[in-house]
């Protein structure tokens, strides 16, 4: 019977030594691993000190409040207009929605609830034909005779066919409305619109739309006097008094906008936005 070599037994002895030794230092690694692993709150670690922060990888509510109002800013800027006196604006556009709210709409809402819609239809093309005359006169100021043409061909169709303005022919013989007035026709001068305004009743405007319509109440003033004069009308505050009531309802009854119906907080800055650049485009066509 043979005998093991003694050096070779030596070794055998040495490399099952080193085994043990590898196996226990890879089982070291492996509870410190999982010791790492499972921790998840690293102050627990720390010694108690007065001076010891919690840590924490939760987003405090400060700074998604400071992540939304800069979503906010974001979304406002996207929608900027020269707004100088924002503040006085939106304290003149609260009272115009509470004006809007409390008289403007039930009153539309009786107008309609009363007067027929062939009536109502009626009452809207009477005005908008009257209306032809300060339009014809800005259109003569923005020097452009093709909507001069299509104005007096509107006014002399639809008080002939329609039988003084109460129906609208001319529209279906495709001669179109031409919605002009003194503030585009400044625009076409060259005046900026300036920095944009809330006009109390009115609504949105800007400075040049603000002299625009003031310019144009001047007109449809004594445009209706002469009007009075021709029908002899005796009762001139009756007849001022009732223009002006049929106009506003009539005006209120065909913009269908309400106030805070938009579900979006920035309700003002699109209404002021969508204002401003309609103007621009209604100035450079």
């Amino acid at each position: 019977m043979k005998t093991a070599h003694p050096s070779r037994a030596i070794m055998t002895r040495s490399l099952i030594r080193s085994l043990i030794r590898l196996i226990g230092l890879l089982v070291c690694l492996c509870a410190l691993a999982g010791c790492g692993a499972t921790r998840t709150a690293p102050e627990r670690t720390l010694e108690k000190t007065p001076f010891r922060t919690p840590v924490s990888h939760v987003v405090t509510a400060p700074q998604a409040e400071d992540e939304a109002e800069q979503r906010k800013m974001k979304n406002v800027s996207l929608l900027a207009v020269n707004d100088p006196a924002e503040r006085l604006n939106r304290t003149i556009y609260t009272f115009n929605a509470k004006l809007d709210r409390a008289v403007l709409i039930p009153v539309v809402t009786g107008y309609e609830a009363v007067v027929p819609p062939q009536l109502r239809s009626g009452i809207a093309n009477g005005i908008s034909n009257i209306n032809e005359i300060p339009r014809l006169a800005n259109a003569m100021l923005q020097g452009d005779p093709s909507k001069c043409g299509i104005i007096v061909a509107r006014f002399v169709i639809n008080s002939t066919l329609g039988i003084g303005g109460l129906f609208d022919p001319a529209t279906k013989l495709e001669f179109y409305p031409q919605n002009e007035d003194f503030g585009q026709t400044l625009g076409v001068w060259g005046v900026p619109q300036g920095p944009y305004v809330v006009l109390p009743v009115y609504g949105p405007s800007n400075i040049r739309d603000s002299v625009g319509l003031a310019g144009d109440m001047v007109f449809a003033y004594y445009q209706m006097e002469y009007l009075y004069e021709l029908a002899e009308i005796g009762d001139r505050d009756t007849a001022r008094y009732t223009n002006t009531v049929v106009r506003g309802v009539n005006t209120r009854a065909g913009i269908p906008f309400r106030y805070y119906t938009m579900d979006t907080p920035f309700e003002y800055e699109i209404l002021r936005f969508a204002y401003t650049k309609a103007r621009q485009l209604e100035s450079e066509r």
